[in-house]
């Protein structure tokens, strides 16, 4: 019982511990603000080409972004201990969004609230 106790009590933890990383969900060509709990030394971009992002001050950082996709932004401060560990998600249709792939070229995009609704896309410019 002892064993079944200690195993429920770290599953929890770790639950809990993955209930508290955030994503940040930014629409492609638009901004999202970090708020930190220390002064910021370095900030790496997993992958910029997805987001970039700008310090503002020691406190915040501005997430842009840029294309379609994901990545991560981590935070450090002058110690080296992380302030922001956080994943980053990309969309083209903004947030609350939905992407079905059909193949390679078949996609279909849903602007997700309440319930998802299709996004129709652009007329294509020949």
């Amino acid at each position: 019982m002892r064993r079944l106790t200690l195993a429920l009590i770290a599953a929890l933890t770790v639950c809990g511990a993955e209930a508290r990383a955030e994503n940040l969900s930014v629409p492609t060509g638009q901004a999202a603000q970090i708020s930190l709990n220390g002064a910021v030394r370095d900030v790496v971009v997993g992958d910029p080409l997805v987001a970039d992002v700008s310090v503002i001050n020691e406190r915040t950082l501005i997430v842009l972004g840029k294309r379609a996709g994901v990545t991560t932004v981590l935070a450090f401060d002058a110690s080296g201990n992380r302030l922001a560990d956080r994943q980053i998600i990309v969309s083209d249709v903004g947030g609350g969004s939905v992407t079905v792939y059909r193949g390679a070229a078949n996609t279909t995009n849903y602007a997700c609230g309440a319930q998802c609704t299709r996004v129709t896309p652009a007329a294509a410019v020949n």
